[in-house]
């Protein structure tokens, strides 16, 4: 059984990406076509070229379209963390009852009362979610129904979309002949593919160094509960081969993809100059450029999370993805040494699509999407079996 095809819009900060999916019966989500075009992107909560926005919805969705033979006349879009606020509230509800124990009522309700807490947001919510819940002050768990005691307790992440956002991207695409079936926090859906259930127990910290920008996320549970964006990315190190290299930036982008980190002193970097004839560089020379704008990022990173309040044990991971980065050959290693903590790499599901750190955003997006759209199947499929249960009385 097949069921129908599904498209969302991931906005990254070089690319815009759109993936058309189908849910079949042996494999929940399998990816049909992928369209991508580049694009300037966005810094500061604004597109760096607002006339091009379009041109590039379209290209990416044309491609699409194209791979597929399908027309994308409806789609999902993901919101970027430039785009959004993440806050978390804690609240309580009283547990009712002679004999009682935590209900799913309970626990809605609980999600509720957190949701009116939250004080004159900006924004508007596009995703709600638990970090965790506990009965009586006991062991923190995301399944407290039928646990007795007197209080609930939980903490719930919100995350709220910028109104500019939604608006333009809204008008942006029906200027396409393409509806908006819904906006998702592309942060929380790759948070939630890449990092194991068992790893969200305890806080995890998601990295992506995407191209102009790099997100810092912290994650427990199901919630996401901090997040930052750096204005630093994968762009800054090509720029930075330009000026000490004094060579065009394409030919500076294919360095840095040739290059590998920790390389023996001696190692000679070849690539294909603007005349077509190759060209040979110092490795060593390349390895001062590279490794100290790699350091800079990596320290703003260590800054932020030091800054941001969330306490990480040793038994914490640093999860790590994004094509600014980790493209780049022994990044991982590097990476581990200089923060002197597990990093590991996000592990994506696209594994088809490649190189899949630059995927691992939409890869997410489109499994948050599918997740949600099934959660509301089965409530509504509930909400049809007590309906027919009245209507027989």
């Amino acid at each position: 059984m097949m069921k129908k095809a599904t498209a969302v819009v991931d906005f990254g900060t070089s690319k815009v990406l759109v993936l058309l999916a189908e849910e079949t019966a042996y494999q929940k989500v399998t990816i049909t076509s992928a369209g991508m075009a580049q694009y300037d992107g966005f810094m500061n909560g604004e597109w760096n070229a607002p006339g091009a926005v379009n041109d590039a919805i379209a290209s990416a969705i044309e491609a699409a379209e194209s791979k597929s033979r399908q027309h994308i006349r409806e789609v999902y879009v993901g919101v970027p963390g430039e785009f959004v606020r993440v806050y978390v509230i804690e609240s309580s509800v009283a547990l009712q009852g002679a004999d009682p124990k935590v209900t799913s009522a309970d626990v809605e309700k609980l999600q509720r009362q957190a949701t009116e807490m939250l004080d004159r947001p900006t924004g508007v919510i596009i995703h709600r979610s638990p970090a965790w819940f506990r009965v009586d002050g006991g062991q923190k768990t995301l399944e407290p129904v039928d646990q007795k005691g007197s209080t609930l307790e939980g903490m719930i992440g919100f995350v709220l979309a910028d109104q500019f956002f939604i608006n333009d991207v809204t008008a942006r695409l029906k200027e396409l002949g393409v509806e908006v079936r819904g906006f998702f926090s592309t942060s929380v859906g790759e948070a939630m593919q890449t990092i194991h259930f068992e790893e969200r127990d305890n806080t995890a910290v998601l990295v992506d160094v995407g191209y102009l920008s790099t997100e810092v996320m912290a994650v427990e549970g199901d919630a996401l509960i901090w997040q930052k964006v750096l204005p630093i990315g994968g762009a800054h190190i090509t720029l930075d081969l330009t000026y000490g290299l004094e060579r065009p930036f394409d030919m500076c982008e294919r360095i840095k993809r040739a290059y590998t980190f920790n390389a023996p002193k001696n190692t000679k970097i070849e690539v294909q100059g603007e005349d077509g004839q190759m060209e040979t560089f110092d490795g060593e020379q390349i390895s001062e450029i590279v490794d100290a704008r790699v350091d800079e990022i990596l320290e703003m990173i260590d800054e932020a999370i030091k800054k941001s309040g969330i306490r990480l044990g040793n038994w914490s991971n640093i999860y790590m993805t994004g094509g600014g980065l980790m493209t780049m050959n022994g990044a991982r290693v590097y990476i581990s040494n200089k923060m002197a903590r597990s990093v590991r790499e996000a592990s994506v599901k696209t594994v088809k699509l490649k190189p899949a750190h630059i995927y691992a955003s939409g890869s997410g997006l489109l499994e948050l999407v599918y997740n949600t759209i099934e959660m509301e199947e089965q409530d509504e499929s509930l909400f049809e079996r007590v309906k027919r249960a009245v209507f027989r009385r």
